[in-house]
């Protein structure tokens, strides 16, 4: 593809990004795949379409197949993408789908390396949700203690006081249970 392409492409994307700022998610859904219809293998448009269509229009199984193609493409491996960050994602579509096995196993591969307390904290969240789904008591465990044990860092980056209260009330129960 010609270089002028790829810079609309890129041009896209910034804009795509400019106009989900500015509250337009349809807009910014159509710059996206503009950039796309321009550049099929831009790995961070497909990335970017993902996101959207997870955490703003709620459409998981839209999202995974947008974040699937990205991680086809390398997006993560290209440096722009922490691996985690893909991984989770994955995960999040996968449990909005109802996959709790899949979204577990693809969680547990975003925790492998990562060091900031506020994925580890997200990442172990879900993990923790997953197992609840499942019935996997030891799992539920372990993923609620990981959690809990970065709830300074997942407040102060916004976290959400009814997670944190879930999975307070959650891990008690267990340790009544014993």
């Amino acid at each position: 593809m010609s270089s002028a392409s790829s810079r609309t492409a890129d041009a896209l994307l910034r804009q795509a990004d400019e106009t989900e700022e500015a509250g337009d998610i349809g807009g910014a859904e159509a710059l996206l795949t503009e950039a796309l219809a321009r550049k099929p293998d831009f790995e961070r448009a497909w990335y970017q379409r993902g996101l959207l269509r997870l955490f703003e229009r709620e459409a998981p199984a839209e999202a995974l197949a947008d974040l699937c193609a990205a991680e086809e493409l390398g997006v993560a491996r290209q440096g722009s993408i922490p691996p985690s960050r893909l991984h989770y994602a994955i995960g999040e579509c996968l449990f909005g789908l109802g996959r709790f096995a899949e979204a577990d196993a693809r969680l547990q591969r975003g925790l492998s390396g990562e060091t900031d307390a506020v994925m580890l904290a997200e990442l172990h969240y879900r993990r923790a949700e997953c197992a609840d789904k499942l019935g996997r008591t030891d799992a539920l465990r372990e993923a609620l203690t990981r959690f809990l044990s970065h709830e300074a860092a997942f407040l102060e980056a916004g976290g959400e006081e009814e997670q944190l209260e879930w999975a307070r009330t959650r891990f008690a129960g267990l340790s009544h249970a014993r």
